[in-house]
Formats: structure tokens, sequence, C-alpha cells
């Protein structure tokens, strides 16, 4: 199995808020007695991931998760943003099918300088990219990511081979894809499986979405869970991206949850 680099890989677009507070605390839970996580500080960038009352749940620039007061929250006008909609974006030497390909743009690439050509974008000098591979955030679903959003995204990337240290469709490792496919739902994860086990909250029982982590002495793979257990996972080189469930000799050690 290969992976479609034409089709259009299921995104959205959390909504962003600035911080309006010289400083604001991030809560562990939507209540001020409850435990400071962090703090947001004037005019910094959130990802707002849902909502409890006079709470929002966001993710701040350093990656933490944790509950805000709405009222110390200004909205962000989601920006006039091109990027690329397809696994695999072919770049083309002119605006012709039929010119040759000199490079190609991973999913999720902004296109931050271009000039409309009929049905093509113009990136730079000799560098055109089709219209129908981008997509503008505008169009995408303007709301907080839900676990079917992430399994959707997660679905795009079968089939992409494994590589050691790869992010994108070209090739891509285990904690390359579980990166990828929240980053394409506006949530950011550390790159390495052992980083991201220690962000989100530790879970008994996993939903879709969750991540699963494995390995003997330490954590050394990750999976995102598609049910309680089953995941998708880029499993080990001479492989590609592709379904499993947890059997009674998997090394599970952990599950862990970063939407609500």
């Amino acid at each position: 199995m290969t992976v479609d680099v034409a089709t259009r890989v299921a995104m959205v677009w959390p909504p962003l808020a600035l911080v309006n507070r010289g400083v604001s605390p991030l809560r562990a839970e939507p209540d001020d007695r409850a435990e400071l996580v962090d703090e947001a500080q004037h005019f910094e960038q959130m990802t707002r991931l849902g909502d409890h009352g006079d709470w929002t749940f966001v993710q701040g620039p350093d990656l933490y998760f944790g509950w805000i007061r709405k009222a110390h929250l200004s909205e962000y006008r989601t920006p006039q943003l091109v990027i690329v909609g397809v696994p695999l974006a072919p770049v083309y030497a002119d605006a012709s099918p039929a010119a040759e390909i000199v490079d190609q743009l991973p999913v999720g690439v902004r296109l931050a300088m271009r000039e409309r050509e009929g049905d093509w974008w113009r990136i730079g000098h000799a560098r055109y990219v089709r219209e129908r591979d981008t997509v503008g955030v505008q169009a995408l679903p303007q709301r907080y990511p839900t676990p079917a959003d992430l399994i959707a995204t997660a679905e795009s990337f079968l089939g992409v081979p494994y590589l050691w240290g790869g992010t994108s469709a070209h090739g891509i490792d285990c904690s390359g894809l579980t990166q990828q496919v929240y980053r394409l739902n506006g949530v950011g994860l550390d790159r390495d499986a052992d980083q991201q086990a220690l962000g989100g909250r530790p879970v008994d029982v996993a939903r879709p979405g969750d991540l699963f982590f494995f390995g003997e002495d330490r954590v050394t793979h990750t999976a995102i869970a598609t049910g309680e257990r089953t995941f998708i996972h880029a499993p080990q080189s001479g492989k590609s991206v592709q379904r499993g469930e947890l059997t009674t000799r998997t090394p599970l050690r952990a599950t862990r949850r970063y939407l609500l």
C-alpha cells in the first residue's frame, strides 16, 4: 500500500487568541484553586481547544496545556494563509503539468510568498504549485479538534514508508507521525516519543486520538490510538504506516491524552 499524494488531508484550524493581561495563570482544571501549570504573558498567542463555563482549554507557545479564563483572552483573527493540503505537493519549473518537477512540499507547509497565475501559485523563480494542491486556512473547519479529526488525519499517512527521523509523506518515523497528526489539527507536540510521553495527562482507557507509548525499559515507540486497543503507527524500517492492535506481548508503558 502506498499513500495517495494527491488526496486532500483532513485538517482543522482551532481558534486563536491573544493574552490581554500582563500575566495570566494556566490551571490544571477550570478553577482558580487548581494547580498552576504555567503562566501566559501579555500578547502571547494561545490555541483554544475547548471550553467550560468561563474558562477555555488552551495550548501556548511552550506547548503546555491548561485552563485560562476567557476574560484574559482577546480574539485573534485567522490570518489569510495558504498551505499545502495534500500529502506531497509537486513544485514545477513552470506553470504547466508537463513542466519538470523540481521539488515537493509536504502537507501543512505555508506558502509564505506567492502570486497567483491562473490555476497556479508562483512561489519563487521557476517554482510553481498547483492551486488545487493547496487550501486557504479560512476554508478549513474553524473549530476545536476532535478525536475523529486526529484519526482522519492519521489515516492520510497509511502506506507512508518508515524513515528514522522522517516527518513527511516521503518517509516518517513513529513520533514524527504523531507529531504531524496533531500539528495538522493545531496542536503542538514535542518531537521524540519519550518527550511526547511527558505531555498531556495519563489515562487508563484509551480513546481515539490518545497516544500509546511502548518500550521495555524506557519509551522507544508511540502510536495513535483508534480505539481502546487499536492504533495507527509507523512501526520500523522496511515497513510503512499501518494499523495495529495491542497484544499480551506488547510492552505498553503509558497512554496519554492531549485533548479534552
